[in-house]
Protein backbone atom coordinates (compact mmCIF):
# COMPACT_ATOMS: atom_id res chain seq x y z
CA UNK A 1 0.00 0.00 0.00
CA UNK A 2 1.23 3.34 -0.51
CA UNK A 3 2.40 5.32 2.07
CA UNK A 4 0.92 9.23 1.75
CA UNK A 5 3.43 11.31 0.46
CA UNK A 6 4.87 13.78 3.27
CA UNK A 7 3.64 17.54 2.79
CA UNK A 8 6.81 18.86 1.11
CA UNK A 9 6.23 16.85 -1.82
CA UNK A 10 2.38 17.43 -2.48
CA UNK A 11 2.36 20.87 -0.74
CA UNK A 12 5.10 22.09 -3.34
CA UNK A 13 3.86 20.53 -5.88
CA UNK A 14 0.40 22.20 -5.33
CA UNK A 15 1.29 25.23 -5.10
CA UNK A 16 3.64 25.25 -7.90
CA UNK A 17 2.34 22.75 -10.81
CA UNK A 18 -0.93 22.83 -9.76
CA UNK A 19 -1.66 26.42 -9.02
CA UNK A 20 -5.35 27.40 -10.53
CA UNK A 21 -4.22 29.46 -12.90
CA UNK A 22 -1.75 27.27 -14.30
CA UNK A 23 -4.43 25.01 -15.09
CA UNK A 24 -7.26 26.83 -15.73
CA UNK A 25 -5.10 28.59 -18.46
CA UNK A 26 -5.14 24.92 -20.47
CA UNK A 27 -3.70 21.85 -21.43
CA UNK A 28 0.34 22.75 -20.62
CA UNK A 29 0.29 21.64 -16.86
CA UNK A 30 -0.15 17.84 -17.85
CA UNK A 31 2.93 17.70 -20.22
CA UNK A 32 4.67 20.33 -17.22
CA UNK A 33 3.68 17.91 -14.26
CA UNK A 34 6.05 15.16 -15.22
CA UNK A 35 8.65 17.74 -15.71
CA UNK A 36 8.10 19.14 -12.23
CA UNK A 37 8.56 15.79 -10.28
CA UNK A 38 11.34 14.60 -12.41
CA UNK A 39 13.20 17.21 -11.19
CA UNK A 40 11.86 17.37 -7.54
CA UNK A 41 13.00 13.56 -7.86
CA UNK A 42 16.87 14.40 -8.81
CA UNK A 43 16.88 16.53 -6.04
CA UNK A 44 15.38 13.99 -3.94
CA UNK A 45 16.65 10.43 -5.34
CA UNK A 46 15.04 8.61 -2.22
CA UNK A 47 11.76 9.46 -3.28
CA UNK A 48 9.18 7.08 -4.12
CA UNK A 49 7.88 6.81 -7.33
CA UNK A 50 4.09 5.80 -5.72
CA UNK A 51 4.66 8.98 -2.92
CA UNK A 52 5.50 11.14 -6.33
CA UNK A 53 2.35 9.40 -8.28
CA UNK A 54 -0.07 9.99 -5.48
CA UNK A 55 1.13 13.66 -4.86
CA UNK A 56 -1.23 15.06 -7.63
CA UNK A 57 -4.28 13.16 -6.06
CA UNK A 58 -3.17 14.40 -2.10
CA UNK A 59 -3.15 17.83 -3.15
CA UNK A 60 -6.17 17.64 -5.37
CA UNK A 61 -7.91 16.10 -2.47
CA UNK A 62 -6.65 18.82 -0.09
CA UNK A 63 -7.77 21.65 -2.01
CA UNK A 64 -10.79 20.49 -1.69
CA UNK A 65 -11.40 19.70 1.15
CA UNK A 66 -9.65 23.01 2.59
CA UNK A 67 -12.23 25.58 4.15
CA UNK A 68 -10.05 28.47 3.35
CA UNK A 69 -12.33 30.51 1.35
CA UNK A 70 -15.24 29.31 3.01
CA UNK A 71 -13.97 29.86 6.46
CA UNK A 72 -13.08 33.36 5.80
CA UNK A 73 -16.16 35.03 5.59
CA UNK A 74 -17.28 32.95 8.68
CA UNK A 75 -14.41 34.50 10.72
CA UNK A 76 -14.43 38.00 9.18
CA UNK A 77 -17.32 38.92 6.78
CA UNK A 78 -15.48 42.38 6.00
CA UNK A 79 -13.19 40.45 3.80
CA UNK A 80 -15.31 39.05 1.79
CA UNK A 81 -14.48 40.67 -2.15
CA UNK A 82 -14.82 39.72 -5.34
CA UNK A 83 -10.78 38.40 -5.70
CA UNK A 84 -11.49 36.02 -3.02
CA UNK A 85 -14.82 34.67 -4.29
CA UNK A 86 -12.74 34.48 -7.70
CA UNK A 87 -10.05 32.51 -6.04
CA UNK A 88 -12.26 30.37 -4.47
CA UNK A 89 -14.04 29.25 -7.24
CA UNK A 90 -11.07 28.89 -9.37
CA UNK A 91 -9.66 26.56 -6.89
CA UNK A 92 -12.70 24.35 -6.96
CA UNK A 93 -12.78 24.40 -10.85
CA UNK A 94 -9.05 23.73 -11.21
CA UNK A 95 -9.30 20.97 -8.56
CA UNK A 96 -12.22 19.35 -10.27
CA UNK A 97 -10.22 19.98 -13.99
CA UNK A 98 -7.23 17.84 -12.13
CA UNK A 99 -9.67 15.13 -10.90
CA UNK A 100 -10.94 14.65 -14.23
CA UNK A 101 -7.87 13.66 -16.00
CA UNK A 102 -6.36 12.21 -12.74
CA UNK A 103 -5.85 8.78 -14.62
CA UNK A 104 -3.91 10.25 -17.76
CA UNK A 105 -2.26 12.70 -15.33
CA UNK A 106 -0.58 9.30 -13.22
CA UNK A 107 -0.13 7.64 -16.40
CA UNK A 108 2.63 10.24 -17.90
CA UNK A 109 3.95 10.84 -14.30
CA UNK A 110 5.07 6.71 -13.82
CA UNK A 111 6.38 6.77 -17.92
CA UNK A 112 8.39 10.15 -16.91
CA UNK A 113 9.44 8.89 -13.56
CA UNK A 114 10.42 5.33 -14.43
Amino acid sequence: MTRCPGRGIWHRLRRIGCDPKIILAGDQWVRGLPELLAAYREEHPAARLDDLVSAVAVGCAWTLASLYTLTEPLDNPRVVDASLLAYGRARHEAALVVLDRINEIQAALRDRLR
